[in-house]
């Protein structure tokens, strides 16, 4: 078990994507879907853009976010927080890969449907 763990932390850090301080993540992904950036900071700040014009949506930061937690396993590295004044639960994980790109679920308070998406590295 100890050596499947230190293979997962080694694929993360191989990858660049995970910085060690709270496991955060920096650059932007991209959410097709929805014309949508997430950009993640090295000060802690989450930003949600609009792609196509650089409109920032929202900023998810420590006075807007609760339950920030990070947790590593088998399948990866995984932020996830809650946000109350958008009413969703956030889910971004890294799979044990070396692709850049992220896994990330929104469950919002208003409905059993998630929606999850693979967001691309920018």
């Amino acid at each position: 078990m100890k050596k499947l763990f230190i293979m997962v932390i080694l694929a993360v850090m191989a990858t660049g994507l995970f910085a060690l301080d709270l496991g955060g993540i920096k650059g932007t992904w991209k959410d097709a879907k929805w014309d949508a950036d997430w950009t993640f900071s090295a000060d802690g700040h989450i930003v949600l853009s609009l792609s196509s014009t650089g409109e920032k949506i929202f900023d998810f930061n420590e006075s807007t976010i609760s339950d920030f937690k990070v947790d590593a396993g088998t399948k990866g590295v995984t932020i996830s927080f809650y946000c109350k004044e958008t009413e969703r639960a956030y889910k971004f994980t890294k799979g044990v890969s070396l692709s850049t790109d992220l896994d990330m679920v929104i469950n919002p308070d208003w409905t059993d449907e998630d929606y999850s998406v693979s967001i691309k590295l920018k």
